[in-house]
C-alpha cells in the first residue's frame, strides 16, 4: 500500500465504551455532590477538546455529546437539582438512532462513506420489559457493527489489491417510531465492477422489549404468510401488466427455479405511519438487478383481522 493510501485511510476504531456511558447517566441522578470535581478539570477538557478537532471524519452525536456533558456538569449542581430531576416524571420511553462512528476512505479508485449508527434509550425503568429492552438493544447494536465492520474488512480489502474500482456506503434512518414500535433501517450500497443495493430492518417492540420479526404480529394459527405474499404477487403482476419493462420473478417460465416463492420469516418490513406493512426487497431478491431494491406496502385492511389481539 502507498503513503498516499495509508494517509487516506481512516482507522476504524472502537471508540469508548457505549454500554458503560449508559449506565453511567443511570447512575448520575445520586449522590451528584458527593462526586470530587478534579481540579485540572477544565484543562483536561480543553485538552480533549482540542485532541477531538484534530481527528478527522469522527463525529460524537448530539445525544452522547450531551449526555457527557451531563455527567461533568451535575456533580457540580448539589443534591437539591438531583432531586429535582430525580422526580421529573417519565413520559415513555425515548428511542434515538444516532451516528456514532464515520468512516470514510477515498483515493482514485476507491471511495467509502459509512455510518455506523448506535440505538440509544432513555427514560428505562426497572420493569421486566425494561430488563429485556436493554438486551435487545444491546443485541441490535452489537450486530450493527459486526456488518458495518464486516464490510468494511472487505472493502478495504479489495482497496489494498487496488486492482479495480469499488465503493461503499452506508446511511441509517428511523422509518418508524411511534408508541409501540421503532423501527431502524440500514441502506448498504456496494460497489465492485457493479452496484450491489440491501437493506437490513431492526424492529423493536416498545411494550414487551423485543426484537420482531414481522410474523410476531399475527396469531399463530393465522395464514398470514400466504395472504401477505399473494398480495404481493398481485402488486407485481399489476405493474408488469402497467409497464412492459419492468419484470419480477413471479408467473417465470423463462426460469422455474428464480420464481419467488413467497416472504420468508426474517423479511425486510417496517410498518409506516397508517399502520401498514411495508415490504422490502434487497435487488435481485424478487427481480432482475436492473429493476434494483424493490419494495411493496399491504395495506392494513388486507391483514387487519389476523393481528394479534
Amino acid at each position: 500500500m502507498n503513503m498516499q493510501t495509508e494517509q487516506n485511510k481512516k482507522d476504524f476504531r472502537k471508540d469508548g465504551d457505549f454500554g458503560e456511558l449508559k449506565s453511567r447517566l443511570r447512575k448520575g441522578r445520586k449522590d451528584y455532590d458527593a462526586i470530587p470535581v478534579p481540579a485540572d478539570m477544565e484543562e483536561r477538557v480543553k485538552r480533549a477538546a482540542a485532541r477531538a478537532g484534530k481527528i478527522r471524519r469522527f463525529r460524537m452525536p448530539a445525544a452522547v455529546a450531551a449526555a457527557a456533558a451531563l455527567l461533568i456538569l451535575l456533580p457540580n449542581t448539589g443534591a437539591g437539582m438531583a432531586h429535582a430531576m430525580g422526580n421529573l416524571p417519565v413520559v415513555g420511553r425515548l428511542f434515538q438512532a444516532v451516528t456514532f462512528r464515520d468512516y470514510q476512505f477515498e483515493n482514485e479508485r476507491f471511495s467509502a462513506d459509512v455510518e455506523v449508527p448506535q440505538i440509544v434509550v432513555e427514560n428505562e425503568g426497572q420493569t421486566e420489559a425494561d430488563g429485556e429492552l436493554a438486551k435487545t438493544v444491546e443485541r441490535v447494536n452489537f450486530d450493527i457493527e459486526e456488518v458495518t465492520n464486516r464490510l468494511i474488512e472487505e472493502f478495504e480489502a479489495s482497496a489494498d489489491l487496488g486492482e479495480s474500482y469499488g465503493g461503499l456506503e452506508i446511511h441509517h434512518e428511523t422509518v418508524t417510531d411511534n408508541e409501540q414500535y421503532f423501527t431502524l433501517k440500514l441502506s448498504i450500497f456496494q460497489v465492485a465492477g457493479s452496484g450491489a443495493e440491501s437493506y437490513r430492518f431492526y424492529t423493536i417492540d416498545k411494550r414487551t422489549g423485543q426484537q420482531i420479526q414481522f410474523g410476531d404480529l399475527f396469531e399463530a394459527d393465522s395464514d398470514y404468510n400466504n395472504l401477505l405474499s399473494e398480495n404481493i404477487r398481485e402488486q407485481m403482476r399489476a405493474q408488469m401488466a402497467a409497464d412492459e419493462n419492468k419484470i419480477y420473478w413471479v408467473d417465470y417460465s423463462d426460469v422455474p427455479e428464480w420464481e419467488w416463492q413467497g416472504l420468508k420469516e426474517d423479511q425486510n418490513f417496517y410498518l409506516d405511519e397508517k399502520g401498514n406493512l411495508v415490504f422490502v426487497f434487497d435487488e435481485y431478491e424478487v427481480a432482475p438487478g436492473y429493476m434494483g431494491a424493490s419494495e411493496f406496502t399491504v395495506e392494513r385492511a388486507v391483514f387487519e383481522n389476523l393481528l394479534k389481539k
